[in-house]
């Protein structure tokens, strides 16, 4: 079980798997924890034993690289007594392409999101041909929205803790809002 001072090493090591023990140290006195360096240390090989830190990876400035189509496809299904074995496949092929960045199965309007991330719109256009094709027979709706995010994506998103939520509106709020 993991407790807050490791949430914040993981955060840490989410916006720059390759800072040193250093600069994770300096991160944590800014929300209040004083550990030795070999303290962090032994925290992060703990986090690797037991799995909770599998790999470290990079992370790419889009802007600096040649240009990707990020493309949102949104899907509704028809009803069909071979939904199931047919979104199995589905999914299949969702998680061995190498151009899906995130996708899954939603409760709300659609049933299905996925975000792809194309060399060209020809690529992607010739990829939305070929879904339709293997999975048009469980489709209803299919709508897709080319996407020019604001913002790099990052992992930060899906490690961030309370205090640096915390921390960030307090940056931001208002005034009148009890600042």
């Amino acid at each position: 079980m993991i407790d807050s001072i490791d949430e914040l090493i993981l955060s840490a090591l989410s916006k720059d798997a390759k800072q040193d023990l250093n600069e994770i140290w300096d991160f944590l006195r800014n929300y209040g924890h004083n550990l030795s360096l070999e303290e962090i240390d032994s925290r992060i090989r703990t986090l690797e034993d037991e799995k909770i830190i599998s790999r470290y990876t990079i992370s790419i400035d889009t802007k600096k690289v040649r240009h990707k189509i990020i493309r949102v496809v949104l899907v509704t299904f028809r009803p069909s007594q071979h939904l199931r074995s047919r979104v199995e496949g589905l999914k299949k092929y969702l998680e061995d392409a190498p151009f899906v960045l995130f996708s899954g199965r939603t409760r709300g309007g659609y049933d299905w999101i996925t975000i792809q991330v194309f060399a060209s719109p020809e690529i992607a256009d010739e990829e939305s041909d070929i879904y339709r094709n293997l999975f048009g027979d469980i489709i209803q709706t299919y709508e897709v929205y080319d996407f020019s995010p604001l913002k790099e994506p990052t992992l930060n998103a899906f490690t961030y803790t309370d205090k640096e939520y915390k921390k960030f509106l307090n940056e931001w709020m208002p005034p009148f809002l009890g600042r």
